[in-house]
């Protein structure tokens, strides 16, 4: 009896999935004074990868993106502060917020500026459509 229990919950356990993708880690951007930007440099690994970042932004400040890449494959998306993130069990990755006009999932831009309507942590979700990447992203917050 025990035997047949085991057998018959075998392929369930065979076809569960070892382990799920955990969520990458988010960087906090710092921001130069004077003007406020940075560039922040990273690779990807594949078209699942994710590089994610927190950019610092006051409501009626204007953001300005521009990501560069070998082979132009890199694009972003930008998020309003409060967008949740989490990981889907087949890796991909999740967001609950609102993207910003024209940069969102799908704009996939490699430059955006644009107003910002709230003030908070905006979430930069760096990634490939192509293949492994490496990229330098600029950055800067500027008063409206």
């Amino acid at each position: 009896m025990n035997r047949r229990f085991f057998l018959g919950t075998l392929p369930i356990f065979a076809a569960a999935p070892a382990f799920a993708q955990q969520l990458p880690a988010i960087r906090t951007v710092t921001l130069s004074p004077a003007p406020t930007s940075t560039t922040v440099t990273g690779s990807l690994a594949d078209t699942k990868a994710r590089a994610l970042y927190y950019v610092p932004g006051q409501a009626g400040q204007t953001m300005n993106v521009m990501v560069t890449s070998p082979g132009n494959n890199v694009v972003f998306q930008v998020w309003e502060p409060g967008t949740g993130a989490r990981t889907n069990p087949d890796g991909t990755l999740a967001l609950n917020g609102k993207p910003m006009h024209d940069a969102g999932p799908t704009e996939e831009p490699a430059a955006w500026i644009g107003a910002l309507p709230k003030s908070g942590p905006y979430l930069l979700v760096v990634y490939s459509r192509r293949d492994s990447a490496t990229y330098t992203v600029t950055i800067s917050v500027t008063a409206q």
